[in-house]
């Protein structure tokens, strides 16, 4: 599934119950931010930010996605940086598809109790 966020294009793919999510952009590369040295505001954060971008993206208040049983929160800041907020009930882990990053959701424990 491919939706749209401003500048961002959110690629979700759900398979053996984990959800991948691919950010990308048409004004640049975009990257996790993992260097962030400012205080997280939320444990469940994860931001986005595109490198050397043409332009900055607009700021955008919060939305809410779904796919499947696994559901999030984006925002785009003022400094053009995509947050992803996910529940606590999920576990993450970041890799690199085709050479771009990525993050992988799984369940804690069972969605269908």
């Amino acid at each position: 599934m491919l939706v749209t966020y401003g500048a961002y294009k959110i690629r979700a793919h759900e398979l053996d119950q984990k959800l991948t999510v691919q950010i990308t952009s048409d004004l640049g590369e975009v990257h996790l931010k993992d260097d962030d040295h400012r205080s997280n505001d939320f444990p469940n954060e994860v931001c986005f930010y595109i490198q050397d971008a043409t332009e900055k993206s607009e700021a955008m208040g919060l939305k809410k996605f779904s796919f499947g049983e696994y559901t999030f929160i984006l925002g785009v800041n003022y400094a053009g940086e995509l947050f992803l907020f996910y529940s606590i009930e999920l576990s993450i882990g970041k890799k690199v598809i085709d050479g771009k990053d990525a993050i992988n959701f799984a369940f804690l424990k069972d969605p269908r109790r």
